[in-house]
C-alpha cells in the first residue's frame, strides 16, 4: 500500500528549480521534499536565509583548535617526559650499571679500581656539594683523601657516570654547586652541552 501523497502549490520558477534540484540529486519530487522537511530539521537552519554557515570558516577554526590540542597534548607528554621519565631511566640505568659486573673484571673490583673509586667519590663531594653541607672534618682531608695516583682506570667509566646520575638524582639541587645540577630544558633546535663531570 503506497503511501498517500499531496500537492503543493508553487509559482513556475520554483517549481522548475525545486525540479532541476530534484534531478540533480537523483530523487523523485516525494523523497526531495522529505529530504528537505529532514534537513531544515536536523540542521535547524532557516530556509528563510538562504546563506548557511561558512563552512572554510568553520573548517579553519576547528583546524586551529585541532592544532591548538596537539600542541598542548605534545606539550603535557614533555612535561611527563622530562618530570618523570628521564629521572627514571637515569636511576633505571645507574642500577644496571650497578648490578653489571664489569667484562674486563668478571672477579669483582680490585683494590686499586676501589681506591679509585673512593678517591673519585671523595672529589665528587667535595667539588660538587656546596661547603655548607659538608662537615669541617671531611672538608679538611678532602684533598689528601682524594689525591689521585697515577691515570684513571678507564673500566670504571661507566661506573662513575652511574654513580654521578645517582648523585645527581638523590640530592637536592639547592646542596650542590650550579655545575653539578641537571642542566635545564634547552628550546628545541638549540644543542644542550653535556654536564661537566667533576674531576
Amino acid at each position: 500500500m503506497s503511501a498517500r501523497l499531496k500537492t503543493i502549490n508553487a509559482d513556475e520558477a520554483a517549481y522548475e528549480g525545486f525540479r532541476q534540484l530534484a534531478k540533480e540529486c537523483d530523487l523523485t519530487s516525494p523523497e526531495l521534499v522529505a529530504a528537505m522537511v529532514q534537513y531544515f530539521r536536523v540542521t535547524k537552519a532557516d530556509p528563510r536565509n538562504p546563506t548557511g554557515p561558512d563552512l572554510t570558516t568553520s573548517l579553519a577554526k576547528l583546524t586551529a583548535k585541532l592544532a591548538d590540542l596537539d600542541k598542548r597534548t605534545i606539550g603535557f607528554i614533555r612535561e611527563q617526559e622530562k618530570t618523570y621519565l628521564k629521572p627514571i631511566l637515569a636511576e633505571v640505568q645507574a642500577h644496571k650499571v650497578l648490578s653489571t659486573p664489569a667484562a674486563i673484571a668478571p672477579v669483582g673490583v680490585s683494590k686499586d679500581q676501589a681506591d679509585e673509586l673512593i678517591r673519585w667519590f671523595v672529589r665528587v663531594l667535595s667539588k660538587g656539594m656546596l661547603p655548607a653541607q659538608l662537615t669541617p672534618d671531611f672538608q679538611r682531608n678532602a684533598p689528601t683523601m682524594g689525591a689521585g695516583k697515577g691515570p684513571d682506570d678507564p673500566a670504571l667509566a661507566v661506573l662513575k657516570q652511574g654513580l654521578l646520575s645517582v648523585i645527581r638524582l638523590a640530592f637536592r639541587p639547592d646542596l650542590m654547586v650550579p655545575a653539578m645540577n641537571p642542566t635545564p630544558a634547552a628550546p628545541a633546535g638549540v644543542p644542550v652541552p653535556p654536564p661537566t663531570q667533576p674531576a
